[in-house]
């Protein structure tokens, strides 16, 4: 399974990637909404694991286009006290920041199914 991961935090992407290789899946790392957009439409994806507060597009606003453009893409959002204004409702799993390295493969392994 190829998982694109995008954070605006450099080190979040680097762990993330690592978390989820060594737990088997192919990872696909960008570090904004635009570049998690372009991912998604080059069809290369499998699931998305995006970061709701990133520059530029946010992650909850890429999970609802791809409600519309992708509705099969599994995706599961992540995010901090501050970006909980933006996933109340969504229709979207969401990760609480911070947590621990097997929530998130746990959480990626439920959207695989």
């Amino acid at each position: 399974m190829r998982v694109l991961v995008a954070d605006d935090s450099p080190h979040l992407v680097l762990l993330y990637r690592a978390v989820l290789e060594d737990a088997g899946f192919e990872v696909v790392s960008v570090s904004n909404g635009m570049a998690a957009i372009a991912a998604v439409e080059s069809g290369n994806v499998d699931a998305a694991v995006l970061d709701v507060l990133m520059p530029g597009v946010s992650g909850d606003a890429i999970a609802e286009r791809l409600r519309r453009t992708n509705p099969g893409l599994p995706v599961l959002l992540m995010t901090g006290d501050y970006g909980e204004q933006f996933v109340v409702d969504v229709g979207t799993p969401v990760l609480r920041k911070p947590f621990p390295p097997e929530e998130l493969v746990r959480a990626v392994r439920e959207l695989a199914g």
